[in-house]
């Protein structure tokens, strides 16, 4: 085994969920200064609301305001003592839009809870939020990651094709990512992180019936077997067509004419 010097890291550093507690305490009044009236609500979010937060995890905080400030960075990253601060500033209507209703990037955002830290009544109403139509608009983001599903499937064929040993693990990784994306929107559940996004979803009920097994080689590392991936790969893939037939998902064109419209449906 070689022998790795022992290094002191500066930009990371071990923290507790009491050292978090710490500096939110010290960063409020830090907060109200800087927006003043305009601010509306201060809350905490991902993992130290889930009390998950462990010795490496980051700070989050979300400020609500009033108005959107014009040509202004919305949010702030700064590293003290090894721990990264962040904070976002958002309205109310910009944080439905962008992480309560169904978009690109809800299934992870869609779980968020927030911890109420100024003007609790707001983060609660924020908390109990309830999305209409929630299935059609996950539908739509099925169709919206479709695309990137059949390209990354594409590559990892061509990889094992090519007998591509160094580039099929991020290849694969990157299916499955979007396999897991799909899975989201078709479950219409979020996951809690994208650490936890394999475990969660092997539970969901909507799935391709050999996708475990997809996973199982990801897990164990057995992606260096090209006949069986082959396989495993072509069948996970037509199983996820034969779901997207079922419930009447129009994903593919004869006509490539680009004068015409697109004609995706659910």
């Amino acid at each position: 085994m070689p022998q790795y010097p022992i290094n002191i890291m500066k930009g990371l550093q071990k923290h507790s969920h009491k050292d978090r507690e710490k500096i939110i305490k010290e960063i409020i009044p830090l907060i109200k200064k800087k927006f003043g009236k305009k601010l509306i609500a201060l809350a905490a979010q991902a993992s130290f609301v889930r009390n998950e937060d462990f010795d490496y995890s980051d700070l989050e905080l979300i400020a609500f305001v009033r108005e959107r400030p014009r040509g202004k960075n919305w949010t702030m990253g700064k590293i003290r003592n090894g721990l990264l601060v962040e904070l976002i500033w958002a309205t109310n209507d910009s944080y439905i839009k962008t992480v309560k209703e169904p978009n690109p990037d809800w299934f992870l955002s869609g779980s968020d809870k927030l911890l109420p830290l100024i003007n609790k009544p707001f983060i609660n109403r924020l908390n109990n939020y309830k999305v209409k139509n929630l299935k059609n608009k996950c539908y739509r983001q099925i169709i919206h990651y479709f695309g990137d599903l059949q390209e990354s499937t594409a590559k990892v064929l061509n990889a094992i094709k090519k007998k591509n040993k160094l580039g099929i693990p991020l290849l694969l990784f990157d299916m499955c990512r979007y396999m897991l994306i799909i899975l989201s929107f078709l479950n219409q559940e979020p996951y809690t992180t994208f650490a936890k996004s394999v475990e969660e979803a092997q539970k969901f009920k909507k799935k391709p019936p050999h996708f475990n097994d997809l996973l199982q080689i990801v897990i164990e590392g057995e992606y260096q077997n090209f006949n069986k991936l082959q396989k495993i790969v072509e069948q996970v893939f037509t199983e996820f067509e034969d779901i997207f037939d079922e419930l009447g998902f129009d994903l593919y064109y004869d006509n490539i004419d680009p004068n015409k419209p697109m004609k995706r449906r659910v």
